[in-house]
């Protein structure tokens, strides 16, 4: 049985010499962080590794972030975020796939982006408590200001309704982005060592209780 924590770059430890040092590894948990990881990753890899888990902290990301699949001899997935109408094209995508990311780019709205990561978040919780899984959710990017901006939309609230909001740390919005605000950088944006530290105590309050 193991304690495990999954997200995205800022779970993985991007940009950070010595990856012990990310905010799992502070706090004890194996680490399952994927950089670029979409929230459909987060959840497959959370479902995948429940039967197994004691406890799990689940990081989620930014909703936009979408999975395109390669099929080759192997399936590939690759994944792209959509922020500010810019397409990342990731190695080895056909013409197919990037005809799709700039179909998305074009229709794919925000809303609907947000109301696909709730019912992840949802279904989620629902599997980890018949699991018997201690878990907790936590924001690393994207979704604070999505759950303060649809905070009265119709729509939105009846999926937050159903989220277990005493497990989820931060809410609504508070998270990576901000616990780590005020310090230091790598060049691609991922907080290092001393973000990391100050993620790691903001989970780690509710971890302990105190």
């Amino acid at each position: 049985m193991m304690k495990c924590a999954i997200g995205d770059s800022f779970t993985y430890g991007e940009e950070l010499a010595d990856r012990s040092l990310a905010w799992p590894g502070l706090l004890g948990y194996e680490n399952h962080g994927l950089p670029g990881a979409s929230n459909e990753y987060i959840f497959r890899k959370a479902i995948e590794l429940a039967p197994e888990a004691t406890d799990m902290i689940v990081a989620w990301s930014d909703s936009a972030r979408y999975e395109l699949y390669t099929h080759n001899k192997i399936n590939v997935a690759h994944r792209y975020a959509k922020h500010q109408g810019v397409i990342q094209v990731n190695p080895g995508w056909t013409e197919l796939n990037i005809w799709f990311a700039d179909l998305y780019k074009k229709y794919s709205e925000e809303q609907h982006q947000f109301l696909r990561t709730l019912t992840y978040m949802v279904a989620l919780q629902d599997v980890l408590v018949a699991d018997n899984v201690d878990y907790y959710y936590c924001s690393a990017f994207g979704n604070q200001e999505l759950f303060v901006k649809y905070a009265d939309n119709t729509d939105i609230k009846m999926w937050t309704d159903r989220l277990n909001t005493s497990r989820f740390i931060g809410f609504p919005d508070q998270g990576f982005v901000e616990w780590a605000y005020n310090t230091p950088h790598g060049p691609n944006g991922h907080p290092l060592e001393l973000g990391h530290k100050q993620i790691a105590e903001q989970i780690g309050k509710h971890l302990t209780g105190s």
